[in-house]
């Protein structure tokens, strides 16, 4: 089945990543040049190898020291873990012993981070500071498409490596595996340990022994990605279409993936699903739009898929999510995995076939290291799967040297012409400590975050129960999936509340369950000044009055009077007119 080739092609891949073996070449006589500085690319540098792209390749340039560029050349090598790569060979030099390679082939370097150097041609320098250069990381990116027949093109699958310094993952869709590894690299840049193995999928059948549905149902239905639907009948009517983009950061190797994953369902229900019973596919109604960051540095990779009703109807999901680890290098027994799940006290190895009650609160944390391995060992790591809304339970269907497997289970709803959201953020780090704290930020993230802003020319505050907003200092705060959370607002003096705006209407208190994220708006607006009676007063009583009002005192003019002296005899605007706050008042004041 495909998801049993899914782990040997991954196997495969491991062991190719973790056996690089670097060009020697003989050492030379002593050449001229006594140093080099690479200045293009930049330091560091993240660059992707895309299969669909026309080149692949990038710009290399600097200059040397002592070179002659009347015979003198140089290659250019990129160093990781005692080993080098052969980039561009006997390059010559240029004026001032300056050097450039215009289209160096960046797949002589995938999969790999690494330290470009630009040393004497046909050299091998037992000292490298001399020769300085920047840290590049290569990844990959290829397509899967149909081949032939009546969907010929159509896209069903990709495959992305994003490299970092110190970690990296690869991926591949919502039906193939999600991520499809996870790596941590040493000081020397070697890839020690491969760690997540196939994990956030959402597979055709389940893993291990006896399959008896798909590991997405929507509305009680085996349901299918176009990576499934496309390993079922690729030759099917209504065959559904992956659409995919990605975005690196040069300068820092972060990746943004988006994918959306239309979801469908075999004309005929059977499981297992066939090519003849899958003749056509039909809409389930629903589709994914999967997000995946990877970020700091490669030790966390966040996932987030958003299910969205495209009938306005409401539907039902009943979710698998795949989850595999190896947490070792290219020797090593993932029966030794232990995991320390939400709910339950230390760690524990498991077998095939065991499940495991997960609590109802979220964000939940499912903490995985070997057996065994002391704190900081390269050669297996450490890591967490912090998830965001409640999971029932954790099935391991298949634990073997290769792997660990357990599906993690998971229920919601799709509301009628809406969505909802699933998150996972997976984290990997050689020491338990630096797992603690990437777990930290990952819970804090993967919280519900609800937001004010305030509107309206008045004043006032918002909130919250439970705390966190105080608006105007804090506007914003996280809260765990499902928490009721109830926003009051209170005007300021001279201002009243006109009412919500966004996930809360009317004027009374807004409360909104955090199952997703939520703006919220309240207005305040200034209250009206209503002028007051201000005749027959004295001066002082008049302003008092006039500031109680919400107005101002305006001009005050003295006229003779048989009224006492100091007292209103007019105003304007007259008494009982709704004029805007802080409109001034103009008195006439007698002088007797």
């Amino acid at each position: 089945m495909a998801w049993a080739g899914i782990r040997l092609a991954a196997a495969t891949a491991l062991a190719g990543v973790l056996v690089v073996t670097g060009l020697v070449d003989s050492p030379a006589a002593r050449a001229a040049i006594t140093g080099s500085q690479i200045t293009t690319p930049s330091n560091p540098s993240f660059l992707i190898a895309d299969g669909d792209a026309k080149t692949q390749t990038f710009a290399i340039a600097g200059t040397t020291s002592g070179g002659n560029p009347s015979g003198d050349k140089v290659d250019v090598r990129c160093y990781y873990a005692g080993k080098s790569a052969l980039v561009a060979k006997s390059v010559a030099l240029g004026p001032g012993g300056s050097f450039s390679v215009a289209a160096a082939n960046l797949g002589k370097l995938l999969h790999l981070t690494c330290r470009l150097r630009a040393v004497p041609a046909g050299s091998a320098p037992s000292k490298l500071a001399p020769y300085s250069g920047p840290v590049i990381g290569v990844g990959e990116r290829n397509s899967s498409a149909v081949g032939g027949g009546p969907n010929n093109g159509k896209l069903t699958d990709y495959y992305l490596y994003a490299a970092q310094q110190t970690a990296a993952f690869d991926y591949v869709s919502l039906g193939g595996c999600g991520i499809k590894d996870g790596y941590l690299m040493d000081s020397t840049y070697a890839v020690t340990t491969s760690t997540f193995f196939c994990d956030a999928g959402l597979f055709r059948g389940e893993a291990g022994g006896a399959s008896t549905r798909s590991e997405l149902r929507i509305d009680g239905t085996n349901a299918y990605t176009p990576e499934a639907a496309g390993s079922i009948n690729p030759n099917a009517s209504g065959l559904p279409v992956l659409s995919f983009s990605y975005k690196v950061d040069a300068r820092t190797g972060n990746l943004a993936i988006h994918e959306t994953d239309p979801l469908v369902r075999c004309a005929d229900p059977a499981f297992p699903p066939t090519a003849a019973s899958c003749a056509a596919f039909a809409s389930t109604g629903v589709t994914d739009t999967r997000t995946i960051t990877q970020n700091h540095d490669g030790h966390i990779s966040w996932v987030s898929d958003v299910f969205a009703s495209t009938d306005r109807k409401a539907h039902a999901l009943d979710l698998l999510w795949d989850n595999t680890q190896h947490f070792h290098g290219s020797k090593g027994d993932s029966t030794q995995i232990e995991y320390a799940f939400p709910g339950h006290s230390g760690y524990s190895t498991h077998l095939g076939g065991d499940a495991v009650a997960l609590p109802g609160a979220a964000p939940g944390t499912i903490l995985i290291r070997m057996h065994g391995a002391a704190d900081g060992d390269t050669s297996t790591g450490q890591g967490a799967l912090v998830y965001d809304r409640p999971a029932a339970r954790a099935t391991f269907t298949t634990v073997s040297t290769v792997g660990s497997d357990f599906t993690l289970q998971q229920t919601g709803t799709v509301p009628a012409g809406a969505s909802t959201r699933f998150r996972f953020a997976y984290v990997q780090d050689y020491r338990a400590a630096g797992v603690a704290s990437l777990v930290r930020t990952a819970a804090a993230a993967l919280r519900n975050t609800v937001a004010v802003s305030k509107a309206g020319r008045g004043k006032g505050k918002v909130s919250s129960s439970p705390g966190g907003i105080v608006c105007g200092k804090a506007c914003a705060h996280g809260y765990d999936y499902g928490t009721a959370v109830t926003l009051k607002a209170k005007a300021a003096k001279g201002s009243k509340f006109a009412g919500w705006s966004g996930a809360c209407k009317g004027r009374h208190r807004c409360r909104l369950t955090a199952t997703a994220d939520a703006t919220v708006k309240a207005k305040f607006l200034l209250r009206p000044c209503v002028v007051p009676n201000l005749v027959g007063k004295t001066v002082a009583a008049a302003r008092l009055a006039i500031r109680k009002a919400f107005c101002s005192v305006g001009k005050v003019t003295l006229v003779s009077s048989t009224a006492k002296q100091g007292v209103v005899v007019a105003q304007e605007p007259r008494h009982g007119k709704r004029v805007a706050q802080h409109r001034k008042i103009r008195l006439v004041v007698s002088k007797g």
